[in-house]
């Protein structure tokens, strides 16, 4: 299974539920599109937006063009699938520092020409969606299909222990700002009060981005354990943990649309989470700690362990009507259902 969380939400768990449930999908490659023998004869193709290595086959782009081109021709409908905001300024300057000007237009352009081509956008996070809205006006209408979870349901446990198991998983390159807060800021507040263990479940380590937080030092001198990322190396983390702590960079512009995901995954493996109070988080706030301080967030579920678990349980009974695979998959039907009628 892939590491890209969005292909797993947004692609394989849906696609899997509604073959289950009696319909016919499939996930691909984006690479299957240029295949000279590729069959347009789709009823409905969501399309992920591309990310930027799609700069590797900018030369025969048009290739992907006159594909989709085709489906639309012969009344099939394309839905584009967006999980963060690449249409910014601040994604093309981004980008302009990274691969340079020219290529970072070169990638805006292909955005906007696959957009052209759409008949709908999807997206997790109202947030996000109104974004899309901003950029792509009424033409193009722009639904809300939340993440969804994936880990095994677990019963709901909360018994702080001696030392506090925190855990953060994620993708580090992309939240290097919060954790180094989280290690440097909120670890040692928390120390004061009580002893306590981190864990981070997530890409291989050290690397470049581990380096901005840890400097040359390795993550285990400032109390900080490592494991690399997989499904059932982040379950058996959420059962070893007694918290899971997700910061975020509020400020940064790539936070507003950011999805739940990582917080419905938490509650489902009956583990509470603190974190940073996103818009998109304020849905789970009756069910999880939301504090500007991680530190303070922390403290007040210690403090309060038997109201803390009663609000993980109401957590777990709310994200399993809403976001369970069965849910979700309901919610790409009727989307998806309306689309072609």
């Amino acid at each position: 299974m892939t590491r890209l969380a969005s292909t797993r939400y947004r692609g394989f768990i849906p696609a899997g539920q509604l073959r289950q449930d009696g319909h016919s999908a499939s996930v691909i490659a984006l690479m299957e599109l240029f295949r000279p023998d590729f069959d347009t004869r789709l009823d409905l193709l969501v399309l992920h937006q591309p990310k930027h290595d799609i700069l590797m086959l900018a030369n025969v782009i048009k290739v992907l063009f006159d594909r989709l081109d085709a489906i639309r021709s012969q009344g099939g409908r394309i839905v584009v699938d967006v999980s963060d905001f690449k249409l910014s300024v601040d994604v093309l300057d981004a980008m302009a520092k990274a691969f340079g000007r020219d290529k970072a237009q070169t990638y805006r352009t292909i955005l906007e020409a696959v957009f052209a081509r759409c008949d709908a956008v999807t997206a997790p996070t109202e947030a996000l969606a109104q974004q899309m809205r901003d950029v792509l006006g009424p033409a193009r209408p722009v639904f809300v299909i939340e993440d969804v979870v994936e880990v095994a349901p677990q019963p709901a446990k909360f018994a702080p222990a001696q030392p506090l198991n925190l855990l953060w998983f994620g993708f580090l390159s992309a939240h290097v700002a919060a954790v180094r807060q989280l290690v440097h800021d909120d670890l040692p507040k928390i120390r004061q009060r009580r002893p306590v263990a981190l864990k981070l479940v997530c890409e291989a380590l050290p690397s470049a981005d581990s380096q901005r937080i840890f400097g040359p030092a390795e993550p285990a001198a400032f109390g900080v354990a490592h494991e690399q990322w997989s499904v059932p190396v982040l379950e058996a983390s959420l059962a070893a943990c007694d918290l899971v702590v997700l910061p975020f960079d509020a400020d940064a512009a790539s936070s507003r649309g950011k999805s739940n995901n990582r917080a419905l995954q938490a509650l489902a493996a009956g583990r509470y989470v603190v974190a940073h109070p996103l818009e998109s988080y304020q849905t789970l706030g009756d069910f999880i700690g939301l504090d500007a301080s991680i530190a303070t967030a922390v403290e007040t579920a210690v403090s309060n362990p038997a109201v803390t678990l009663a609000r993980l349980q109401a957590g777990q009974d709310f994200v399993q009507a809403r976001y369970s695979p069965a849910a979700n998959a309901a919610r790409w039907l009727a989307v998806l259902g309306d689309l072609k009628r």
